[in-house]
């Protein structure tokens, strides 16, 4: 199939051609140029075909993840949490953990100025009232164009003391992206088409994960997503 718009174009030329010759001596000079057209364009394909492997390619390259693994890991990761299966959870997705005395009956979870915050919550009662609160931060993969920018995107910043756990959005990260293609007489021979207008990104679940004593009541804003541990 790469060779067809070749193919195409090599008919036309000869169709002319012959053309040109049954309409008489007159149109000689017009086939010459129809050939001389037809070599040129080739020349061009040869000379693109040498020159590609010498593109500019300096700066880091970011390996290819496919999105529908990254979305497996995600419901992956979220239902064991869900369950308490911690013990299950690849320690690659640990971002952070905490350990904590709490002797008061409650703890508070905010957010600075009611933001919107894209993390799930989930909490385990212990059976007993021991005084200590357990967290651990997950975080998966995310990835822009089917780039993996896991190691440069930043995680959300939290902050636990004493009674309240204080949870804010990350800093916001400018990411800024060159692409190289082939040149068209390339690509219309290897069938890829050009760039495309827009961008695909994927953003790993973050999980702020809560063992707490038995009896120790949560205080959250309802827009935060806050479930126990079923």
């Amino acid at each position: 199939m790469a060779i067809l718009p070749l193919l195409i174009i090599v008919i036309i030329i000869i169709a002319i051609v012959r053309l040109s010759k049954r309409s008489g001596r007159k149109n000689t000079f017009f086939g010459k140029q129809i050939r001389w057209i037809f070599g040129g364009y080739l020349a061009i394909l040869v000379i693109c075909a040498g020159l590609s492997p010498w593109l500019p390619t300096n700066g880091k390259t970011y390996k290819t993840i496919d999105v529908k693994q990254l979305d497996n890991e995600n419901m992956k990761l979220y239902e064991t949490v869900l369950k308490g299966n911690i013990d299950k959870v690849d320690s690659k997705y640990i971002k952070k953990t905490w350990n904590l005395d709490n002797q008061d009956q409650q703890l508070a979870i905010t957010t600075p100025n009611e933001e919107f915050i894209n993390m799930s919550i989930i909490v385990e009662r212990k059976t007993v009232n021991d005084g200590e609160i357990e967290a651990v931060y997950y975080k998966l993969g995310s990835s822009v164009n089917g780039m993996d920018i896991s190691d440069l995107e930043k995680p959300l910043q939290l902050k636990i003391e004493k009674n309240t756990v204080r949870i804010e959005n990350p800093e916001r990260l400018t990411l800024e992206f060159t692409q190289f293609q082939q040149a068209f007489p390339i690509n219309q021979f290897t069938g890829k088409g050009g760039f495309s207008n827009s961008n695909n990104f994927y953003e790993g679940n973050s999980i702020l994960y809560l063992k707490v004593p038995k009896d120790l009541k949560i205080n959250a804003p309802s827009e935060l997503n806050v479930q126990y541990v079923e």
